[in-house]
């Protein structure tokens, strides 16, 4: 799982943008540190309107990612952005990437130049996680297509409910959670290193088979653009989009790129990064591929460049690691609104933890 850290694997979104600027309540004058993986975070972020966005990865790929995106922002109108990406269908990528390659760095472009045949097929949807998504929709459509239809054309949260407890909540999913559930299937058949990590079979069970109850009842999933990958396979100009490529912000995050700045970094070595510091912390679920001395260390990295009242947003998948007593009192945790987040969250899959930290003097 060594290349793990070197190809593509997330490309599009599986978060949910209104949950991380909810937590994070950016001020104008904002220092937002972002994990980039696919590049949305860093582009959701611009829409809280804060002075600079600091997205760093240790995966090399994945913030090569992020500097296509903003170049494809920058070259391309609305209509083709959502083209070029592959939110859209198009004939034309490889014309559209001439019009973008000109304003990535040679590096970049050296980068791009070697997989053109993921820039024609669309990046969005290339990533690893892209293409199980994908996979286990095409399976999910067979079986329970028009169960599918129904349960996005539900006209109520009491009947979306319903008709996730009577035609989705059966044998066949508890025995595809079942098999979710196991640590060889995520490290062997997925490539997943944060597979490594998971809890006993019977506790991810019981967690994923919950979440997905919660959400039935929560919101709907058609407006669930994580829900869209996971039942259909892909975004849709029609379907419901992460925040930074809905028509109606595409114009403002456009307006903010030059905010954005990328480093090759990791949370655990920030003291030492040379980054700066920082009023916000967009963390994703950085805890699904660490053991405890690995989470503690990169929350020391995290406290050592917040300034006083830094705000985080972190994300639990199926890991439930937590601070140790020795950075407890750095990281406070807001019960009820992360309980309130994650009840809304519409990425489904998550627990939400978020407050603010109190770094020692």
């Amino acid at each position: 799982m060594a290349n793990f850290a070197r190809t593509l694997n997330f490309t599009s979104a599986n978060e949910d943008g209104e949950t991380e600027l909810a937590a994070l309540k950016l001020k104008p004058a904002d220092h937002v540190l972002c994990l980039t993986a696919s590049g949305a975070r860093p582009l959701d972020m611009l829409l809280g309107n804060p002075v600079q966005v600091t997205s760093i990865d240790i995966n090399p790929a994945q913030n090569e990612l992020l500097r296509l995106k903003i170049a494809a922002y920058r070259a391309l109108d609305d209509e083709a952005l959502h083209a070029y990406l592959g939110i859209a269908g198009s004939r034309h990528r490889l014309a559209l990437h001439t019009q973008v390659a000109r304003l990535l760095s040679p590096a970049s472009r050296e980068f791009w130049d070697a997989r053109r045949r993921t820039v024609a097929g669309g990046v969005w949807h290339s990533g690893r996680w892209e293409r199980v998504l994908r996979l286990g929709a095409a399976g999910t459509r067979m079986i329970r297509g028009r169960s599918l239809n129904l349960l996005f054309d539900a006209g109520t949260l009491e009947e979306q409910d319903r008709i996730w407890c009577t035609r989705f909540d059966d044998a066949v999913w508890h025995g595809a959670v079942r098999l979710l559930a196991q640590r060889w299937f995520w490290t062997k058949i997925i490539g997943e290193p944060g597979g490594a990590f998971l809890p006993v079979p019977t506790e991810s069970q019981a967690r994923l088979t919950g979440v997905f109850r919660r959400a039935a009842g929560s919101f709907f999933f058609r407006d669930s653009d994580f829900a869209a990958l996971l039942f259909n396979g892909r975004h849709t100009r029609e379907g419901a989009l992460p925040l930074h490529v809905r028509a109606e912000n595409i114009g403002t995050v456009r307006a903010r790129l030059d905010r954005i700045t990328i480093a090759e970094a990791g949370l655990a070595n920030l003291s030492t990064a040379g980054l700066g510091a920082f009023d916000a912390f967009s963390l994703s679920d950085f805890g699904s591929y660490c053991g405890q001395a690995a989470y503690d260390a990169c929350w020391r990295g995290i406290v050592s460049v917040a300034r006083p009242g830094a705000r985080y947003c972190e994300r639990v998948f199926m890991n439930p690691v937590m601070p140790t007593a020795e950075l407890a009192a750095a990281i406070a945790l807001e019960d009820a609104l992360s309980a309130a987040l994650t009840r809304t969250d519409k990425a489904i899959v998550y627990d939400i933890r978020c407050g603010h930290l109190t770094p020692p003097a």
